[in-house]
């Protein structure tokens, strides 16, 4: 079988690393618009495109929930959800002694309820789950071994700085951006993210499928002192916590980073804030997403353009390359920070160079309106949240990929194109993008 994969990123890398078990004689191309590894800088383009894909600038974060990061459980089962999990973690944490990375600790039962019951009685809904950290520089080195293992297999061939732009129908081939046909193959495979959207939506308009595409979570980064979070944080690792305003609206937290920094992420044309946390290099800050789910009806179906003009916009205020920052009691004010506020202020951006503004210029008023709402919120939960000085960054979005009408294990209907990881709509995380590769390397050749 000769099978075309586009896209190196963590549901590439779980199919490969399952299909070099299972059938090392099929031959696989393996096409990736950004570079290997050690080419890769965490700035520009680099950020999200290269082997290893978004998730190799994260702070690597393995969740052994089904119910968190995705819905891939829903779709292969649970009892293949739980026996894929073994291999995934064999992957991610490939050259280390899993027993000595950080994780959360659900075994402290009465504490772990009666933080679950503080939310609760809040109206705040605690998702528990137990993670594994693996630390963004310790992620870099687990990318890097799979790499040598996976590039040095004859049977592989990576084609970096090879951007696919098309498909065709007709000779089952792969196009890239200089128009050289790469085919035929018996399957392709789109590993392309939520980053492919533009060649995800064209092969599936061309193949006729149905999907949907209509929501995105917006918001910004808000960094506190760790010192407040750490009761938490030292038990669970991160709190996964939802919200309904009083509009209704659905707000959640994202990515939580104890002890960690918040940092910038470069797209093709907008700059998103984000955050990491290493496993040798600690901050006094605890940093998290705050995110307002946004779900568009008929006629408007562009979420991603939405949202990336709101990107956009604040990239313009902030100044070429920047993120905005403001004070939590500025942002409350309808005010701007400015660099004199910024001196006075108790808690320090961690990250250096963001430019004080004012984020309600750039939000919608009922997105800003959500993000006040749950602050003040979890302050109950956790006094300080709502401190003066602490800061939020803006903006980060989060996009959900398209979700494509499959017949058969992440096939599209009538065509031989498989779609997996986040860009087949059923995962937003390492666990799950990669779960998805290896249950499909399993069945690809029945």
């Amino acid at each position: 079988m000769r099978i075309a994969v586009i896209g190196s990123g963590t549901s590439a890398i779980g199919f490969l690393y399952h299909l070099l078990k299972t059938h090392p004689e099929y031959e696989v191309d393996i096409f990736e618009r950004g570079l290997e590894p050690a080419r890769r800088a965490a700035e520009g383009e680099s950020i999200l495109y290269g082997f290893g894909g978004a998730g190799t600038f994260s702070d690597g974060k393995l969740s052994l929930s089904p119910q968190i990061g995705g819905e891939v459980a829903d779709y292969i089962g649970y009892e293949s959800f739980k026996k894929y999990l073994p291999e995934c973690l064999e992957l991610w944490t490939l050259g280390f002694d899993r027993k000595a990375l950080e994780r959360s600790d659900l075994s402290e039962g009465p504490r772990v309820w009666d933080i679950k019951r503080a939310f609760n009685e809040n109206r705040m809904d605690l998702t528990l789950g137990e993670f594994i950290h693996v630390g963004t520089d310790n992620l870099a080195t687990v990318i890097q071994r799979l790499y040598s293992l996976l590039s040095s297999h004859k049977s592989f061939h990576f084609h970096f700085s090879t951007p696919i732009k098309d498909y065709s129908h007709a000779d089952t081939a792969v196009i890239d951006e200089t128009g050289r046909s790469y085919g035929p193959y018996d399957q392709v495979i789109l590993a392309v993210g939520r980053s492919g959207s533009v060649l995800l939506n064209r092969i599936l308009e061309l193949s006729g499928a149905d999907f949907t595409s209509n929501t995105v979570d917006l918001g910004v980064r808000f960094e506190m002192p760790a010192i407040l979070t750490d009761e938490i944080t030292q038990i669970l690792y991160e709190f996964k916590v939802s919200y309904i305003t009083a509009q209704d609206d659905k707000v959640r937290t994202f990515c939580v980073n104890p002890r960690g920094y918040v940092v910038r992420e470069d797209g093709s044309d907008f700059s998103l804030v984000n955050g990491h946390s290493y496993t040798h290099q600690k901050s006094d800050l605890t940093n998290f997403a705050i995110l307002v789910t946004h779900k568009f009806t008929e006629p408007f179906k562009d979420s991603f353009e939405y949202a990336s003009s709101i990107a956009r916009l604040a990239n313009k205020l902030a100044g070429s390359g920047k993120i905005l920052v403001q004070r939590y009691k500025d942002f409350k004010a309808l005010r701007r920070s400015t660099n004199s506020k910024m001196q006075k202020s108790f808690v320090v951006p961690s990250l250096k160079g963001a430019t004080p503004g004012d984020l309600n210029l750039i939000l919608p008023r009922r997105t800003a309106a959500d993000i006040e709402e749950f602050i003040e919120q979890l302050s109950r939960v956790i006094p300080g949240a709502n401190n003066p000085d602490n800061l939020l960054y803006g903006i980060e979005a989060k996009f959900y990929s398209t979700k494509p009408d499959f017949d058969q294990w992440f096939r599209i209907k009538g065509a031989p194109i498989r779609i997996i990881g986040d860009a087949s709509g059923y995962s937003r995380g390492i666990v799950q993008a990669t779960i998805s590769g290896i249950a499909l390397a399993e069945t690809i050749g029945l």
